[in-house]
């Protein structure tokens, strides 16, 4: 690969598909006063294929060329109706919430952290996202923390704060991704936690410092594909939240606006994501507006115990060119016994229900789906029959010519 491709920044921009969603690609970066063409049309084509890239030179002089896996699903609507991607947890943030799996977790080594990603691959899964590489138990307004003085622990070998979380594995970050590259897979980077809904002056020094951090380890990895902001919010902001004024919501759009022009500095082509709540989320649109401007993928969670403003949410994600994909919670209700996977059934009627969407991430792979034979202690077996069941499923809907069996 060539070492330097800062030209490319300048470039026009290749879409590949001429679809519905390609074409939405295509006008946000015209949009943006780029340079924009699209290869080729591909509706009606569904399956495995390669597809050949050649990168050039201004002048037109072939480079290098590269061959790309790519499939196309085929669906009737907007979604694949399958689980495009899935969170995992290096540590599970509760060990209450976690009591089937976070022990087990703590002692997989590297090894077996790349064999929980092969899983995710064996699954049909094209995507992972890291929850979070430190582990901080603080929340917004009740900590004294500063980037200076932070009190979390790190899940990866960090120079910046090296108290490491208790587990066994070395390094899981550099397995995740090995793993996912080995198995053309991408893989969202989980900058965080600092503390939790803390999108403060403090806590953007800390996400640029440990984003720097995490480029120069992990930059090379072709899976590491975008950042994903750990912190999470409410939809409903801090409106309603005691411990935090209601006007703090201002700094989350000055945290977005600033952190993505620190990444897209590093690396222009990443995308940055976050996760919030849907709940009361439209109530606040306004609000929401400045913050969305600079997200590039907002992945809500909760509209199965919620309500359904998926709509509305649509809406205000047009309004500013965000894509809007889902969290789609893996785990039954209520969950006061700590996580356990849906029923198949459960699992195939809410992925249904997300019809509209681009993309359907489940939270989460690690202890609620588990290849057969290869639990590792994380979860009870359950999660195996449900990895089975959910595995047939795919089969059949990525088979070319056959329709969901739902």
């Amino acid at each position: 690969m060539m070492s330097n491709m800062e030209y490319l920044k300048d470039m026009p921009i290749a879409v590949l598909g001429g679809g519905a969603v390609g074409k939405t690609c295509a006008a946000d970066m015209k949009l943006a006063g780029r340079e924009v063409r699209l290869y080729p049309e591909l509706s009606g084509i569904a399956g495995r294929f390669s597809l050949e890239l050649i990168f050039e030179t201004p002048a037109g002089k072939p480079l290098e060329t590269l061959q790309q896996p790519y499939e196309i699903v085929p669906s009737e609507v907007h979604s694949t109706r399958l689980l495009d991607g899935c969170w995992i947890s290096l540590v599970h943030w509760s060990d209450q919430e976690a009591r089937y799996f976070n022990t087990a977790l703590r002692q997989l080594n590297d090894s077996d952290w790349k064999q929980h990603v092969q899983g995710m691959h064996r699954l049909g899964i094209t995507s992972a996202l890291i929850q979070n590489v430190f582990d901080s138990p603080a929340y917004v307004c009740q900590h004294d923390m500063t980037a200076d003085h932070y009190a979390g622990k790190a899940m990866y070998p960090s120079a910046l704060y090296p108290e490491r979380v208790p587990m066994a594995a070395e390094d899981p970050v550099e397995a995740v991704l090995s793993a996912a590259d080995e198995c053309g897979m991408a893989v969202f980077m989980g900058v965080g936690l600092y503390a939790w809904f803390d999108f403060s002056p403090e806590s953007l020094e800390w996400h640029k410092r440990v984003a720097l951090e995490l480029h120069r380890r992990y930059g090379r990895h072709p899976s590491f594909y975008g950042w994903y902001v750990s912190e999470e919010i409410m939809g409903a902001l801090y409106y309603g939240y005691d411990p935090v004024p209601d006007e703090k919501h201002k700094e989350i759009a000055v945290f977005f606006r600033e952190f993505r022009s620190f990444v897209q500095a590093l690396t222009p082509t990443k995308p940055v994501a976050l996760a919030p709540n849907n709940i009361h989320m439209d109530w606040y649109r306004e609000e929401w507006r400045a913050i969305l401007a600079n997200v590039d993928i907002l992945i809500p969670f909760a509209f199965a115990r919620s309500e359904n403003n998926i709509p509305q949410i649509a809406d205000m994600c047009a309004e500013t060119g965000t894509h809007f994909w889902v969290d789609m919670e893996i785990f039954r209700f209520p969950f006061d016994e700590g996580l356990r996977p849906k029923t198949f059934e459960d699992l195939l009627k809410e992925i249904r229900s997300y019809d509209m969407l681009e993309q359907i991430y489940g939270y989460q792979y690690t202890g609620l789906l588990n290849e057969p034979g290869k639990r590792m202690g994380l979860g009870m077996p359950e999660t195996e029959e449900v990895y089975a069941q959910y595995q047939r499923y795919v089969q059949t809907v990525t088979a070319i010519g056959k329709k969901p069996l739902i």
